[in-house]
């Protein structure tokens, strides 16, 4: 093999790596990007072992799912806040609403936590632009929860609300989650190692901490956050 034809093998295995590493990011099923375009399984599992390469009308069709495609075609991310308006409910059949809940999620060194969640209202949220955003998530199962520090900062920035998939109550995928520890919330990155520990971290590099789980913590997941939303867009 030419040196030209190994640098366009491993290319490819580069990018189906990525390719899988987003999918699982996002919660996804190879088969679910069968609704936004004629992308049959077994397509996606030649990109994703490397045997073939993505289109560019592939990317175009599934970027509203929240894809990173810079990364999975360079390796680079690039940093950008997962913060967002979301559209407006095109009418009551659009319409579901998100109990928001006065428990706030601290992303530095924790508020204390009311034990008994206190609903402060409900926000109307568009169905389509839940099923667009947040397709693996039942919004029955959606709350709203304010976040407040710099630790996650470019991920989630202090005063955005986080919606939380309170069906994720374990970590078993790598993401951001609300965990309760020692009488507070918090909301920080989780990524799991080989030997089945969870490394805990947050993304802001100035306040970067590190704690590692291995099953003897008393901490509770409260669920995944699936979307950043400034709150002052409201």
């Amino acid at each position: 093999m030419s040196e030209k034809n190994k640098q366009e093998t491993a290319s490819r295995s580069e990018i189906g790596f990525r390719l899988k590493e987003e999918r699982e990011r996002l919660g996804l099923k190879q088969a679910d990007y069968g609704r936004f375009g004629d992308w049959p399984v077994r397509t996606v599992s030649s990109w994703e072992a490397g045997k073939t390469t993505p289109k560019a009308e592939f990317f175009a069709d599934v970027e509203p799912l929240g894809l990173d495609v810079n990364y999975i075609i360079t390796g680079r991310r690039i940093a950008k806040p997962l913060t967002g308006p979301a559209a407006a409910p095109a009418g009551e059949t659009d319409t579901i609403r998100i109990p928001l809940f006065s428990a706030a999620g601290s992303m530095g060194k924790g508020n204390d936590l009311i034990t008994e969640d206190v609903l402060m209202g409900d926000i109307p949220v568009s169905r389509h632009w839940l099923a667009l955003n947040v397709p693996r998530s039942r919004p029955e199962a959606l709350q709203l929860v304010h976040a407040y520090g710099d630790s996650m900062l470019g991920t989630l920035n202090s005063g955005d609300f986080a919606i939380v998939d309170t069906d994720c109550q374990v970590a078993d995928i790598d993401g951001v989650y609300v965990l309760q520890a020692n009488g507070q919330l918090f909301i920080k990155r989780v990524t799991r190692r080989m030997d089945g520990a969870h490394v805990i971290t947050s993304d802001n590099p100035s306040v970067r901490t590190v704690d590692v789980l291995d099953g003897t913590q008393p901490v509770r997941i409260c669920g995944r956050v699936v979307y950043g939303w400034n709150g002052r867009r409201f």
